[in-house]
């Protein structure tokens, strides 16, 4: 199997200090100085779109983590400020102008 290195704008406002990729493969989250974190989709053509962005905490944003999707669409975030988080999707329903939620567990 060949691996293919690809460029993504990730438009985040500080160095990006984790990637983490879903089980499927089919999701990335990101994590950054910034205090933020970005959701990313794969689509048919194999481009990523950002489908969330927030910010997760008072501090740099240093691991995001997907859980096992047994537990549904959770991401743990841990930052600078000396806190730890779970986030989880609320689904299309709750979707705006393309870009979906996640609130605090």
């Amino acid at each position: 199997m060949q691996f293919v290195s690809r460029t993504l704008q990730a438009e985040h406002k500080d160095i990006i200090h984790d990637v983490s990729f879903d089980f499927h493969g089919k999701r990335m989250a990101t994590c950054s100085s910034d205090q933020s974190v970005k959701v990313w989709d794969l689509d048919e053509n194999k481009d990523w779109h950002c489908t969330a962005n927030w910010k997760t905490h008072c501090g740099s944003v240093w691991r995001v983590e997907w859980a096992h999707p047994e537990f549904g669409q959770l991401l743990a975030t841990c930052s600078f400020d000396r806190t730890a988080a779970i986030w989880e999707e609320q689904g299309m329903a709750f979707c705006t102008d393309g870009i979906l939620e996640f609130v605090l567990k």
